[in-house]
């Protein structure tokens, strides 16, 4: 694992961090969304305006659960714990730096992709893919499309797999038994392609977000006494008045905070464009807002939230705080919020992976299957590697789409702020 870290540290460095804090910049300046009556708006476009599947197109439900399968995951939870660990508690603040910024470029590739998208058998597809090709960029379009394979299989099933083996592996006795679990029923669950998955997460994940939400909400109520202490450590560190004492520079806290922030919003990546882009909505404007909805509700409430409650209760860990937070019973609540977390990244991260590989072989049927096997073999894979590595096998496949996104997003500038006006 030591090889996936270096590779890791290497890409994700201080010119990786700049470049995507400066897209950030650019797109949130010129977008307006340093404005919070945007993020009003925003809302007031999206959640209180749902609209219903047609055509082959997803609703804007089931298009914002799906990407929110993909980010409210592993990345979310467990990851921010681990961010703590690595940068500190001032990597929060980077993460939230890097989040505000990307909600610019969460609706510049959102907005894009609807806009471009095509008509496929199963419906609307769209991506950076069918965006570099229509500009005259063939080859990018098909790097980023492996790209997204790989990280489909590889990325999003072995962080969401380990996640799933720690909670589960005390139950199951041995986690050979629960490698083996997993992967059969992530098999089972991605053989059902596109509409199955769209299904499973427009039921399962709003109600399990829900019910976390309320709980890490609660958690913090009850030691809301210690709230202006972890604020204070989070802009203390960050700012570096902190760091040194604890031995964690600046750049360290930085770096893990806005990897972190990505691989947990995927902003800048090209990932969850996949699955706006199959929605009914006809408007790429307000579907780039709902792009802005799902930065907000993974980043600056699931995310935040469990920070502050792992920070105020002096907790090592979300599962950690959960156990003391409500004992028993959390433990078991925390499992199971997991478990479907992590299923519902694994199937969301499936179903960009098969929108990729529709785009690389779009008369070729017999490779989803062979794909589907792929990912159930990856999720087996994952539940006996290391925390620290599947998070850096990840991070290694996030910063990779990046930079053919990036230069996508680059050369359709005028476009994107076109479609914002």
């Amino acid at each position: 694992m030591d090889a996936f870290t270096k590779v890791r540290d290497a890409l994700w460095g201080m010119p990786t961090v700049i470049l995507l804090s400066a897209f950030g910049f650019y797109f949130t300046l010129r977008l307006g969304f340093f404005n919070p009556k945007k993020i009003i708006d925003a809302f007031r476009e999206t959640f209180f305006s749902l609209k219903k599947g047609k055509d082959g197109g997803l609703s804007s439900l089931a298009a914002l659960s799906t990407a929110l399968g993909g980010t409210v995951g592993v990345g979310s939870i467990s990851g921010v714990a681990l961010s703590i660990t690595m940068g500190g508690a001032g990597s929060i603040f980077w993460m939230w730096v890097c989040s505000l910024l990307g909600i610019g470029l969460k609706y510049a590739e959102v907005a894009l992709a609807h806009s471009r998208r095509v008509m496929t058998e199963k419906g609307p597809s769209g991506g950076a893919m069918y965006c570099l090709k229509a500009m005259g960029k063939p080859r990018l379009a098909v790097l980023f499309a492996l790209l997204t394979v790989m990280a489909a299989a590889c990325g999003g099933s072995l962080v969401q797999a380990g996640a799933i083996s720690d909670v589960t592996a005390p139950l199951l006795g041995s986690k050979a038994l629960c490698a083996l679990t997993v992967g059969m029923v992530t098999l089972f669950v991605v053989w059902g392609g596109r509409a199955f998955i769209t299904k499973f997460n427009t039921v399962a994940l709003p109600a399990v977000s829900v019910l976390f939400t309320s709980l890490c909400l609660i958690a913090l109520i009850r030691s809301l006494h210690a709230l202006p202490d972890a604020i204070g450590r989070i802009f203390g560190e960050a700012l570096g008045f902190r760091q040194a004492a604890g031995g964690i520079s600046g750049a360290l806290m930085m770096r893990v905070g806005c990897a972190r922030g990505t691989f947990s919003n995927e902003a800048g990546m090209g990932s969850s464009p996949l699955s706006y882009a199959a929605g009914a909505e006809t408007n790429s404007h307000v579907q780039g807002l709902w792009g802005v909805t799902e930065v907000f509700i993974d980043s600056f409430v699931v995310s935040t939230l469990v920070a502050l409650g792992i920070l105020c209760a002096g907790a090592d860990s979300a599962s950690a705080l959960f156990t003391l937070s409500f004992g028993g019973l959390g433990t078991v609540l925390y499992a199971v919020s997991i478990v479907v977390f992590a299923f519902a990244a694994i199937i969301s991260w499936c179903f960009y992976g098969e929108e990729a590989l529709r785009f690389l072989c779009p008369a070729g049927k017999g490779v989803f299957g062979v794909f589907r096997l792929g990912v159930a073999f990856c999720a087996f894979f994952g539940t006996l590697m290391t925390e620290n590595g599947v998070f850096a096998a990840a991070d290694i496949w996030g910063a990779l789409m990046l930079f053919p996104n990036l230069y996508l997003l680059y050369k359709s500038r005028s476009e994107i702020i076109a479609l914002a006006k």
